[in-house]
Formats: C-alpha cells, sequence, structure tokens
C-alpha cells in the first residue's frame, strides 16, 4: 500500500509540474528567441574573421574613448563601412580598467568585457553603412540591450538614422549604462 501511495503522489507531482504557468504572477518575458538583430553581410572573400575588437585602458576619472572604423567588400552596395565609438565622461566609474568593445560581424551587435555598471552612462555611436535593409521598416528600428537572460529592453539614445538607399543605420549617443550585448533590432 505505500508503494502504491508513493507512485500515486509521484505521479499527481509530476502531472502538477507539466501544467501550463498562466499565472498572472509569473515573469513576463520579453522575448523567446532574442530581438530580430539587423545583420551585416557576409564579407567576401576567404576571410574568417568574425568580429573586430578594440582593447584600451580607461581612467574612469578622467574618460576616454575606444574606437572601430573599418570597412569591407560585401552587400548590395559593393563595400560595408562600420565605425564604432564608444566614450566614457568624466567620473564614469572608479580607477582604471582595461576594456575591451567587440562588434560582431554577422549580427551587428557590440559587446564588453569586463561585466561593469557605471555612475555615467558610457555614449555609443555606431554607425553601418552599405548593408541590406530590404525588409526593414525605418520606423520600427531600435537600439537595444540584451542581458545575459535572454532579455532585451530599448537603450536610450539621442537619435537613430536609417537611410534605406544607402543601406546606413546609425544610433547617436546611445547611453550604455553596464556592459552588455547592444544592437539594432527590427
Amino acid at each position: 500500500m505505500k508503494t502504491f501511495l508513493s507512485i500515486l503522489t509521484l505521479g499527481i507531482i509530476f502531472l502538477a509540474g507539466c501544467a501550463d504557468n498562466d499565472s498572472i504572477v509569473a515573469p513576463e518575458n520579453n522575448q523567446t528567441s532574442g530581438p530580430n538583430w539587423i545583420t551585416l553581410p557576409q564579407q567576401n572573400g576567404a576571410s574568417v574573421e568574425t568580429e573586430w575588437s578594440v582593447t584600451g585602458e580607461i581612467n574612469g576619472t578622467e574618460g576616454g574613448e575606444l574606437k572601430i572604423d573599418d570597412a569591407y567588400f560585401a552587400g548590395p552596395f559593393g563595400n560595408v563601412k562600420v565605425k564604432a565609438k564608444l566614450k566614457f565622461k568624466h567620473n564614469s566609474f572608479q580607477g582604471t580598467e582595461t576594456i575591451t568593445m567587440v562588434l560582431d560581424n554577422v549580427n551587428g551587435t557590440v559587446t564588453y568585457s569586463p561585466h561593469m555598471n557605471f555612475n555615467k552612462p558610457a555614449e555609443l555611436d555606431l554607425e553601418f553603412q552599405g548593408i541590406d535593409l530590404t525588409g526593414v521598416n525605418p520606423d520600427s528600428v531600435d537600439f537595444v540591450y540584451q542581458n545575459p537572460d535572454g532579455y532585451f529592453e530599448s537603450v536610450d539614445y539621442k537619435k537613430i538614422t536609417v537611410k534605406m538607399e544607402d543601406g546606413k543605420i546609425k544610433v547617436e549617443n546611445g547611453k550604455i549604462p553596464h556592459f552588455s550585448r547592444y544592437g539594432f533590432s527590427r
């Protein structure tokens, strides 16, 4: 009889665990597969590079910046230009840190290390020109961050520019309060 009750109890627990959770107190998931990133065209030729990166020593009291400025042959315009500038204001953080900015040339996202939060947000200018914007609605483009749990949120910024005729997309003064994955979403 004890065995029967144990099996019955385990069965009830198993079935209860398989039930849908439609609780109004359950957290809302902002995404299931991540944002729909605006991607960069694959490089022509035999290149296997999948990112650009720059590392610099930044004094948080004085401020500073990291820059990436490059181009490659690809896309519907024949040439893709990539520019990224991350500016740290005076007193953004305590001490001096070696900071790396990595730009993924597949999904066009920017990541940073080490993990940091700032007293004053860093400001990111990010621009891609010569990319295929077919199917992109300029009015729905946003600049977002994705945290390690996969959730994403809009980032404060001064301006987003989308020029379909040039394949250009740009964010000015994107506020970066901490390091996560940042990029353009459709």
